[in-house]
């Protein structure tokens, strides 16, 4: 919930002089917005509270603080207020704090099994959450966007898109999986991830980067969780994609004229196995309008409350779904199938989507006007 938005809500109470408070506090009581009730203390007795709850989970509440006998009156809009926030939140992104809410509450339930401090926990979420990108970088034409969600406290998933620094300033593109969940996943995703972005930009080729990254792995690391992963490589001006499989998901090219979309590239075997690999390498062109997918098995995988799987044929629908748009729609439409099929299930895995579109060609300007490509497009 945006707090300027939340604050222009809450504005006309702003300036009751009959010395209620009214603000919006989150699950754990911190102020998202308004007076605190804290600066009311002389009345902070009387107080009308109401639920913000998105999708069954309690994400905030409104709370009118400093309220004597005669201000009950003011519980109606004080309710309604809610429930109008409420509305707001589900279109506005309440989804993901009703999320939030539910990871908090089973990174709680997990703290107690494992005998780790919740805070810590929490911490470590947080700082696991930072490291994987949530920023596209900057590429002129073409438009970026991503999903990530783990299914447990911290992930084994991780993608990244950033520029390598050589001539052309060429897009690397890295999603990647570690066959297992928990503390021992994300351990090991934290250590692969560095040395994977390194390795794409100092190999000769995204089959090279996954060689390189597979003997750090094998020489480094000791255990039984491996690691399947796509690397990529794309030329912006020409829309050339050189892409490597080690055992991961095939990405899924959907062109623009409306052609069947296509997995591109073989699997190959994952990393930290063996001591060799040789991952096979494609090449494609993105053309004007075309969208690369990429996800992991978190996806497919996801279980329905009844235990059905979610499977290709639902992925290829929510794709059909809203190929015409643009690579937000497509993973928001993906994304939200696979969150209403899951329902109030426990996640099977951690899902990650990654979409990367080449923007289509603009028509000539007509005498005076004037064309631009956008100069900017944030993942999600």
């Amino acid at each position: 919930m945006d707090r300027l938005v939340l604050e222009r809500i809450l504005a006309p109470w702003s300036s009751d002089r009959r010395g209620v408070a009214v603000e919006v506090v989150d699950a754990a009581g911190v102020t998202l917005a308004g007076r605190a009730a804290k600066q009311n203390s002389e009345r902070a007795a009387g107080r009308i509270e109401a639920d913000v709850v998105v999708g069954g989970v309690l994400v905030a509440r409104v709370v009118a603080a400093g309220c004597t006998h005669d201000d009950e009156r003011l519980r109606p809009a004080i309710e309604a207020l809610a429930i109008a926030i409420a509305e707001l939140a589900s279109e506005r992104g309440g989804r993901e704090a009703a999320e939030q809410a539910l990871r908090d509450h089973r990174a709680q339930d997990a703290a107690t099994t494992l005998g780790v401090d919740a805070a810590e926990l929490a911490k470590g979420r947080r700082q696991q959450r930072s490291i994987v990108t949530l920023e596209a970088p900057d590429v002129p034409g073409y438009e970026l966007a991503s999903y990530y969600a783990a299914a447990h406290e911290v992930g084994g998933d991780f993608f990244e898109l950033f520029r390598i620094p050589r001539r052309g300033r060429p897009l690397g593109i890295v999603i990647a999986d570690v066959t297992g969940k928990g503390l021992d996943a994300a351990l090991l995703m934290a250590f692969a991830r560095p040395v994977l972005h390194t390795a794409l930009c100092n190999a000769n080729g995204p089959s090279d980067a996954l060689s390189r990254t597979n003997r750090v792995l094998v020489g480094e690391h000791r255990g039984t969780l491996f690691i399947t992963a796509l690397a990529c490589v794309l030329h912006p001006p020409s829309g050339r994609v050189r892409i490597a499989s080690a055992g991961h998901e095939a990405p899924l090219l959907i062109p623009a004229n409306g052609g069947p979309v296509t997995e591109i590239g073989r699997a190959g075997v994952l990393l930290g196995a063996w001591d060799r690999i040789a991952s096979p390498e494609t090449e494609i062109t993105l053309e004007p309008g075309d969208t690369l997918l990429l996800y992991t098995d978190g996806v497919t995988d996801a279980v329905a409350p009844s235990g059905g799987r979610f499977g290709d044929g639902r992925l290829m629908a929510g794709i059909e779904a809203a190929r015409a748009g643009s690579p937000e729609d497509i993973v928001a439409a993906v994304r939200d199938r696979v969150l209403a099929f899951q329902g109030t299930a426990e996640p099977a895995d951690d899902i990650t989507l990654v979409a990367v579109g080449r923007s289509r060609r603009r028509r000539r300007a007509s005498a005076g006007t004037t064309t631009r490509e956008p100069s900017r497009i944030d993942a999600q």
